[in-house]
């Protein structure tokens, strides 16, 4: 996945980019949750927000392609 607006990173703040991989992990959780239930429009809504954290992760100084397999996830519409 690519990012749509370019990052300018911001700071350097530890604790928030703890508790922004706290948010990622739960998203992360739930996503895949909601894939065993072959819930497609809920694992889709996920996959926008796990990538808004991740781009809030980088803007706050996180290396890429730290999570490199979770941007090569496709997000597309579900199918129905």
């Amino acid at each position: 996945m690519t990012a749509i607006f370019p990052i300018e990173p911001t700071s350097h703040d530890s604790d928030s980019l703890k508790e922004l991989a706290s948010i990622a992990r739960l998203i992360t959780y739930a996503r895949q949750s909601a894939k065993g239930l072959n819930a497609d429009f809920p694992v889709w809504c996920l996959d926008l927000a796990l990538s808004a954290v991740l781009q809030e992760m980088y803007a706050n100084g996180l290396q890429q392609p730290v999570f490199e397999e979770v941007l090569e996830t496709n997000v597309s519409m579900p199918r129905h």
